[in-house]
Formats: C-alpha cells, structure tokens, sequence
C-alpha cells in the first residue's frame, strides 16, 4: 500500500501541482502589471488635476492681489 503511494504523490506533483503553481505566479505577474498601468494612469490624472487647482489658486490670488492688497497680512 505505502509502496504505491510514493510514486503517485510524486506523478500528482509533477503533473499536476507543479503546472498549477506556475500558472498561478504567471497569472499574479500579469495582474500587477495591470495594476501598475491603472496607477499610472490614476498618478497621471491626479497630476492633472494638481496643475488645473494650483492655475485656479493664482487665478484667484491675483483677484484678492488687486481687490484687496492686504489680504495675505491678514491671513
């Protein structure tokens, strides 16, 4: 009986968990390099939109510059 079970654990390992484990670490590759994309693209969309709220805040330093002078002593 235990003479048997030995090469059938050892055919199971071979044919069967090693190829399920490389796919598994293939598939897990893939998947983060997808996920590096959408980073890249959230980290660019983010940048974007610090660049539009920082030409809004001088926008609007240059109002409150010349309707009131004295703004920034104040705050």
């Amino acid at each position: 009986m235990l003479e048997g079970l030995i090469p059938l654990s050892a055919i199971l390992t071979i044919f069967l968990f090693l190829p399920w484990l490389l796919f598994h670490y293939v598939s897990r590759i893939r998947q983060s390099k997808q996920l590096d994309e959408e980073s890249q693209e959230l980290f660019e969309s983010a940048i974007h939109r610090v660049e539009s709220m920082e030409e809004r805040i001088h926008t609007l330093e240059r109002i409150l510059d010349a309707e009131v002078p004295d703004w920034r002593s104040r705050a």
